[in-house]
């Protein structure tokens, strides 16, 4: 395993006087972990050219994936270089814009990108020499909370925090410097990806109609549950809607964020995969994490309050930026959620049971390819294998949109 022009990447800006000695690459997470990409470990050793001193750079190469058929889910040819694009052109924007206005508490929410390529031939084409070199975060104490556990409260509120901050500051932007906006920010965020639903694996939407129908507080809700989720069967172009539409990161959950802890508190939360960002309503992000990626029980006691939290912290950001938060209060908030709630339900509640609660490992992973959900006594079987917590998350979301009239 090798990862070749290490060198050139790390040359614009991090080596300056050093040179690379040798390069070790290892797999960072375990096989079947990665579902949009390649994610390599590099221990990367350097020599200073002058004193002959060495060190250590610990980084992360992301690659596309390696089958074709995931390199055309994932669209890299527009996500990989809006990935690049993310680090190299918004984050500097959403930071000065801060520090325009005096803010000592600048956005850092996500790792140091030492930089990225396409490939090595010049082109505008992305293939599989394509590489984003990051710092490794694990060697800075961050690391992922364990997907079948999620998020407790107050790891939920440290990461809100940054959320906020994330959909706020390009929100401002767009209200204060409006020009700006549509020259530098708005063309970047554009890397939805629509795909034709070839159905391989049947109607999905049988079994977690079968699986609602274990439950005894599910029955009354079932039929509006169904018609939710046969209106976005199908994939849909995304309407963004003003004034909230704002930086999208379009894949948020518990694999794609990492937390820091000191004493055992959570202090500092890292955001990553940044190849799915658009534009659209910050509802959609906050709704998508709170149902993968929150433990069960402390939505249960929780969600309103998390809903609350983040809304208080969106709205302290736009203060701070000198923008007005009337259009942007309480009341028409709850009204942009009820928007994005049933779209967020239909994809969100599949991921939940298929992905956040998915079997660990990339051996069954591989078994997927025999679901059929078409076929009653196949569907059966599977739904008898879901994990509980995964099927008790799913019990009380459509018990929680049914209070909040979003079915």
């Amino acid at each position: 395993m090798s990862v070749e022009g290490i060198d050139s990447i790390l040359s614009k800006n991090v080596l300056k006087g050093k040179k690379v000695l040798n390069v070790e690459v290892t797999n960072l997470v375990q096989p079947g972990e990665n579902f949009g990409g390649e994610l390599l470990k590099l221990n990367i050793t350097t020599e200073d050219e002058e004193t002959k001193s060495q060190d250590v750079l610990h980084a992360v190469a992301k690659k596309i994936p390696v089958a074709e058929f995931a390199q055309e889910m994932f669209n890299v040819q527009r996500t990989f270089k809006g990935e690049i694009s993310f680090y190299e052109k918004l984050v500097p924007a959403f930071q000065e814009f801060q520090k325009e206005h005096n803010l000592k508490d600048i956005i850092n929410c996500f790792g140091t990108c030492y930089g990225g390529r396409l490939n090595m031939n010049g082109s505008d084409t992305v293939d599989r020499d394509a590489l984003i070199l990051m710092e490794n975060l694990k060697y800075l104490g961050y690391s992922n909370i364990d997907r079948y556990i999620g998020y407790n409260l107050e790891e939920a509120h440290v990461l809100l925090k940054d959320l906020a901050a994330l959909h706020a500051i390009p929100l401002a932007i767009k209200l204060r410097k409006p020009e700006f906006f549509q020259k530098e920010i708005r063309p970047f965020l554009n890397n939805q990806f629509i795909h034709e639903d070839n159905n391989a694996f049947g109607d999905t939407n049988l079994l977690l109609l079968d699986i609602l129908c274990e439950s005894d507080k599910c029955g009354p809700f079932i039929s509006r549950v169904r018609k939710v989720l046969n209106a976005y069967k199908h994939p849909q172009k995304y309407q963004a809607r003003e004034p909230f539409a704002t930086f999208y990161h379009g894949d948020l959950w518990v694999n794609n964020a990492m937390m820091k802890y000191e004493n055992g508190k959570p202090v500092s939360n890292k955001f990553i995969d940044f190849q799915c960002y658009d534009y659209r309503s910050p509802a959609s992000d906050l709704l998508n994490f709170l149902i993968t990626s929150v433990n069960t029980d402390v939505l249960k006691e929780e969600i309103d309050g998390l809903l609350k939290f983040y809304h208080s912290e969106f709205l302290d950001n736009l203060r701070k930026l000198e923008c007005d938060i009337e259009p942007f209060n309480w009341f028409k908030f709850q009204e942009e959620l009820k928007e994005d709630a049933q779209r967020i339900f239909a994809w969100a509640t599949f991921f939940v049971n298929f992905v956040v609660f998915g079997p660990k490992g990339a051996h069954e992973h591989k078994q997927e390819a025999n679901f059929n959900f078409d076929n009653i006594a196949h569907r059966d079987t599977i739904r008898k294998s879901i994990m509980l917590e995964a099927k008790e998350r799913l019990y009380f979301i459509v018990q929680y949109y049914a209070r909040k009239n979003w079915l």
